[in-house]
């Protein structure tokens, strides 16, 4: 990543603290909705993962047999 980049979502995130400082209830969802965002991207990628590993193994099994 370029190092402009984290320095601006560092300033962003620190803005955003400050500003919702003064109703803590919203700042925890928009801290839980993050979690929650990384959360379902994660499961996403594994479950991909799984989807690839599984489909895979069907092709091996099930695809056409060459005897030579």
């Amino acid at each position: 990543m370029m190092p402009g980049i984290t320095e601006e979502a560092a300033k962003v995130a620190a803005t955003t603290v400050e500003a919702l400082k003064s109703s803590p209830m919203i700042l925890a969802l928009v801290i839980f909705n993050l979690l929650f965002m990384g959360a379902v991207v994660y499961i996403q990628h594994t479950n991909g993962e799984r989807w690839k590993a599984l489909f895979e193994m069907t092709v091996k099994q099930c695809g056409p047999h060459v005897s030579t």
